[in-house]
């Protein structure tokens, strides 16, 4: 509630949250191997990772690797981050979107740096797959609900929103779904090996590393896909 986008929530009703990710095959990686992003680094590692094609997430991959914030607008910082995400390329597979999921399900590759709703869907389909949040920070994000101003029923709107968010709706949705409710009252209600599992619900140490997504702007939006775009071109 009360984020930086909607102080208050005057427009927005939260539905689901997660954080930004490393998922593995325990076939090929032991547990306790994948702790934080700078393991991704590793030689072993070599043509083994998936990343998912997103300036903000990379970059932020990179930067809070080294300590710093996602949102940072210090051009040194952004170039040492592309900097140490082009000595991380001997190890990267391939950079695709929505697909990663499929790949990952079908293990095309061990590692992948993805949302821990996607690491949700390619769980379900294959029992091998874990979902980790680096320790060293990273990504907090929220899906929420709005309501445009051209709504033609006003009142069945509002109802669905009622409807949604009441707890035993939205435990119910959160399992079907397998992202992490919002719902204070629903996670009381989940299972305990659900609502105790720090890949969905992690502690508030680690929470506490992770940062969201400021609006940076245009202009530093758009350094930002300079440095992806430079790491994607230059390394092929």
């Amino acid at each position: 509630m009360n984020q930086a986008f909607d102080k208050g929530n005057k427009y927005s009703v939260p539905y689901f949250w997660g954080t930004l990710g490393i998922v593995y095959n325990d076939k090929y990686i032991k547990p306790d191997e994948i702790k934080t992003w700078n393991d991704l680094w590793r030689p072993k590692y070599k043509k083994s990772i998936m990343l998912i094609d997103s300036a903000r997430d990379i970059m932020g991959m990179a930067l809070a690797s080294s300590g710093q914030s996602v949102n940072t607008k210090s051009i040194p910082e952004l170039a040492a981050a592309k900097g140490k995400l082009d000595t991380l390329m001997p190890n990267v597979k391939a950079m695709v979107a929505d697909e990663i999921k499929t790949y990952m399900a079908q293990e095309e590759a061990t590692l992948a740096v993805d949302y821990s709703g996607d690491a949700a869907e390619m769980i379900s389909e294959n029992k091998h797959l874990h979902y980790v949040v680096p320790s060293d920070g990273g990504n907090l994000w929220f899906d929420n609900i709005v309501m445009p101003k051209t709504v033609k029923n006003k009142k069945a709107a509002y109802a669905f929103l009622n409807f949604m968010s009441k707890p035993a709706n939205a435990k119910q949705n959160a399992i079907y779904v397998g992202y992490a409710t919002s719902n204070k009252k629903a996670v009381k209600q989940l299972p305990q090996a659900t609502k105790n599992n720090p890949s969905w619900y992690p502690d508030d140490k680690t929470l506490s590393k992770l940062e969201v997504y400021e609006d940076l702007g245009p202009n530093w939006v758009g350094k930002y896909n300079d440095y992806f775009l430079e790491f994607k071109m230059t390394n092929r």
